[in-house]
């Protein structure tokens, strides 16, 4: 999906798949909307509109951007022809018992702290 340059225009903000549709592949796109509403809630609780959209796109952009960039590398790794397949099938069992959880924890271990108040940009 192409990357939107703007989430907000005036009064109106996009949220969800609307601003950051993550691949199918991720498993992460209702979870990071979710996590957007909460988080365009807590600005909008805190700052003024035009303030709160500016912090909602600045503290979400880079996360959702980062879940994105991993699901569209995910989606390349899947097309491999009838030898990388049968290579993938081989090596996947020895690869997966390699992988250090703590590595990817950052995906699903995210944390919103809905009692800190929202930053004010500067």
């Amino acid at each position: 999906m192409p990357r939107v340059a703007n989430w907000t225009h005036c009064r109106m903000t996009l949220i969800g798949d609307a601003a950051h549709a993550a691949s199918s592949s991720s498993g992460q796109g209702a979870s990071i909307a979710a996590e957007s509403a909460v988080e365009l809630a807590r600005c909008l609780r805190d700052l003024p509109y035009d303030q709160a959209f500016a912090a909602y796109e600045q503290l979400r952009r880079p996360r959702v951007e980062r879940i994105i960039k991993l699901g569209a590398r995910t989606n390349s790794n899947k097309t491999a022809g009838p030898v990388g397949r049968a290579l993938r099938d081989l090596v996947m069992p020895t690869a997966m018992k390699l992988i250090n959880p703590e590595k990817m924890a950052w995906q699903f271990d995210h944390h919103i702290d809905w009692d800190a108040k929202a930053a004010q940009l500067t």
